[in-house]
């Protein structure tokens, strides 16, 4: 299991990388908005889990492992930030916030349970 400081890097990676481009720990650290320290900290757990790669000094890639990872946190991201944009009617920054604070701090009983929501609520066309 991810923690969410793991889920966040990895989304941001993943946006960033835009289809699997290379993208620079700098970016990472603009993105996420904390010190280029803390990046270097967390990617390191992520080549751990070689979910990346990352030469010393050098850029970050995706693994096919760290694709697939990601590729499934962010359709769980879209899902809720659609949900909480179209459904619950939040601004689009708050809807990125609380679909990534979900993602991260949400079971995964009630991470599901709230993305079966979302599903239901786009297939149907109807609010919450």
């Amino acid at each position: 299991m991810l923690s969410s400081s793991s889920i966040r890097y990895l989304l941001a990676i993943y946006e960033l990388s835009d289809g699997g481009a290379a993208v620079r720990s700098v970016d990472v650290s603009r993105v996420l908005g904390v010190s280029r320290a803390s990046v270097v900290k967390g990617l390191k757990k992520l080549a751990a889990q070689e979910l990346i790669r990352k030469e010393y000094y050098g850029n970050i890639q995706l693994t096919p492992l760290g694709v697939r990872e990601s590729n499934r946190i962010f359709t769980e991201y879209t899902l809720l930030h659609a949900y909480f944009s179209n459904c619950a009617g939040f601004s689009p920054e708050n809807a990125r916030a609380d679909a990534i604070s979900a993602l991260c701090a949400f079971s995964a009983e009630g991470k599901e349970a709230l993305m079966q929501r979302a599903l239901r609520a786009a297939s149907d066309g109807a609010s919450p």
